[in-house]
């Protein structure tokens, strides 16, 4: 095995590693010098195989959302409701997998040129998720494409209101209301098929 080959070993066992320990600690423990000595290496070490804080801000966020789009696109299809409530219950269960995201977003919209390959595929993987489970519940892809994209937006922008208000009750009722509408607008669709 080369030394690249090695050192991509070596960085993919420490990712996993560190998702592990900021799944537990959340954001306010996201810190190069928190994380080595919990890793048993050093901040430089970090930095060797994952550049900045951002980068494995970054890194981070893409290992989580390939993981669980993965699991996610391994299930079956179902109606979209059933998707909007697997991409739901994922989140809910795993809020810092969303804090983690919304953090992200933020540097991006701060330093816009750093994210471009966060920004190109953070809507990107689940829009395709959503618009599998529409396939023959709409007249077109591109109307499947916009009601994935519309679905995305609804349940990240309630996922962020869970996350800052922590009302759990309201965001899930707002959530079934929701996709009460998102259904009848596909009983609606269907009457066109």
């Amino acid at each position: 095995m080369t030394r690249a080959q090695l050192n991509n070993v070596k960085a993919e066992e420490l990712l996993g590693r560190i998702i592990e320990i900021v799944r537990s600690q959340g954001l306010a423990g996201f810190s190069l010098d928190n994380l080595a000595p919990q890793l048993g290496t050093s901040s430089r070490m970090l930095v060797y195989y994952f550049g900045s804080k951002d980068e494995l801000l970054g890194r981070i966020v893409y290992t989580l959302r390939n993981d669980i789009v993965t699991q996610l696109e391994n299930e079956p299809v179902g109606t979209i409701t059933q998707a909007v409530d697997r991409w739901w219950d994922h989140y809910r269960a795993n809020p810092v997998d969303m804090q983690f995201f919304f953090h992200l977003t933020s540097r991006s919209f701060e330093e816009p040129d750093k994210f471009q390959e966060f920004a190109s595929t953070a809507v990107g993987q689940w829009e395709a998720y959503f618009v599998r489970s529409l396939q023959g519940h709409v007249t077109s892809h591109e109307e499947a494409e916009a009601i994935a994209r519309l679905v995305l937006a609804t349940v990240r922008g309630l996922m962020a209101d869970l996350l800052i208000t922590s009302d759990q009750p309201q965001a899930e009722r707002s959530l079934a209301v929701f996709k009460d509408m998102l259904e009848a607008k596909l009983a609606a669709s269907a009457d066109n098929l």
